[in-house]
């Protein structure tokens, strides 16, 4: 156990020194291995046995047709849909910045690509409005942690290679509680609206407004439908519907809103490339250091205590929820799910959970540590992008979290709300 703890102590070190997540996982990785006596050979085979996986493919697709899609400035788009639907409503840009994301998630799958690209446009439109920047800023860090919930998602994606379970049921099970996230999230803008006492002019309400900004997203709303009736009704895997997305990003970006030039392929390949690249390393990194712990038996000792201690299935889901929480304040969920994904799902299996329905779960708790300081990675950037530090938005980023945590203890009590769909889908 004092090994264990003198790892994170040495991850952490690494962290706090300003290292890149995946260089701090690789070189913590590498110390304890030597330190334990094995080949530096382990590393390599560790390295590439975790990124070498079809069902990892799914992911650099994704990201390229993200790219494309914001590249053809189809956020654009999607903000006057969403102003039109819902900026009437008391809190205003930020209904609009919760439902952005809502139908970004279902395009992108990234929470970084939409705290950068949904922040970029309407954190300063926020503050040019008269909302402070700390509301703004919670307002897009917390509703990016809707991207990988509402399918499309990337950590589902990464979650079901590590755990075998269908990706497909992963993606339908996460749709309806991300919506009831979402949901929450604007119910939270709502009152963070009123307690502030904001007074701040909005878009008036029209059905031919509506109807209008919907006629002209509808290339940008139909991608979702696309990607996501593919997948239930079997015509494409989600491997597949990637490449499916970035074929209708294309279309989309040169014919329907001809703002996609030639020139612009390399940069989204170059940036679709290192964004890939980015999430493999962290991947590899997080391979050889999770075979360091396996060999401390550090998940089993997890598990036992989990299901021998506590030994009831709410006991265990608050525990891990904590565990994550911690560890979601030090390292990125992509890490977390390469860890423990396996783990969890034993705990699951073991106490009585639906595969699904327990996978879903983790992987929305798991979305905690992207906004929870000092690594938080959507929180980081949406300071980043309102300039502002990430000590003054803590405090008005609390209620967002909170959502997820009400949703997690619904999915617990409820649990059609993330099985139904799927059932109804695959059986």
């Amino acid at each position: 156990m004092l090994t264990t703890l003198l790892i994170f102590l040495v991850l952490l070190a690494f962290i706090f020194l300003g290292f890149p997540i995946f260089m701090a996982l690789l070189i913590t990785g590498i110390i304890f291995i030597l330190f334990g006596g094995n080949s530096m050979s382990l590393t390599i085979i560790k390295m590439f046995g975790s990124v070498n996986s079809l069902s990892l493919l799914a992911i650099p697709f994704f990201v390229t047709a993200g790219n494309i899609i914001m590249k053809s400035k189809i956020t654009d788009k999607l903000v006057n849909f969403a102003d039109a639907a819902v900026g009437f409503l008391p809190g205003g840009l930020g209904h609009v910045n919760v439902l952005t994301s809502m139908i970004f998630g279902g395009i992108q799958g990234s929470g970084c690509a939409d705290a950068a690209a949904i922040g970029g446009m309407l954190i300063p439109a926020m503050e040019k409005q008269g909302y402070d920047t700390d509301y703004a800023v919670a307002v897009t860090a917390g509703s990016s942690m809707l991207s990988p919930i509402i399918p499309p998602s990337i950590c589902m994606i990464l979650y079901a290679y590590y755990t075998e379970i269908p990706v497909g049921r992963l993606f339908m099970g996460g749709l309806v509680p991300g919506i009831i996230i979402g949901i929450l999230q604007m119910c939270v803008v709502y009152l963070s609206y009123k307690k502030r006492g904001y007074n701040i002019p909005r878009t008036r309400f029209s059905i031919k407004n509506l109807l209008v900004t919907a006629w002209h997203s509808l290339g940008a709303l139909l991608m979702p439908l696309i990607i996501l009736s593919g997948i239930c009704f079997g015509i494409v895997t989600p491997t597949e519907s990637g490449v499916l997305a970035i074929l209708y990003g294309l279309v989309y970006g040169f014919f329907i809103s001809k703002n996609l030039k030639l020139r612009d392929i390399p940069q989204i390949l170059k940036d679709s490339a290192v964004t890939t690249s980015v999430v493999y390393m962290t991947i590899a990194g997080a391979g050889v250091l999770s075979n360091v712990l396996v060999r401390l038996h550090f998940q089993t000792e997890v598990e036992n205590f989990a299901v021998n201690v506590l030994g009831t299935p709410f006991l265990c889901i608050m525990f891990l929820f904590i565990v994550f929480l911690i560890l979601g304040m030090f390292l990125d969920p992509t890490v977390i799910i390469a860890m423990f994904a396996a783990t969890t799902l034993n705990i699951g299996n073991k106490m009585g959970f639906d595969p699904v329905l327990f996978g879903v779960i983790m992987t929305i708790v798991m979305q905690l540590g992207a906004i929870t300081p000092p690594v938080g990675t959507f929180l980081f950037i949406s300071c980043g992008v309102g300039k502002i530090s990430i000590e003054k938005v803590v405090k008005p980023l609390l209620p967002y979290m909170a959502t997820v945590v009400i949703v997690m203890i619904l999915s617990f009590l409820i649990p059609g709300l993330v099985t139904a769909l799927p059932t109804a889908i695959y059986g």
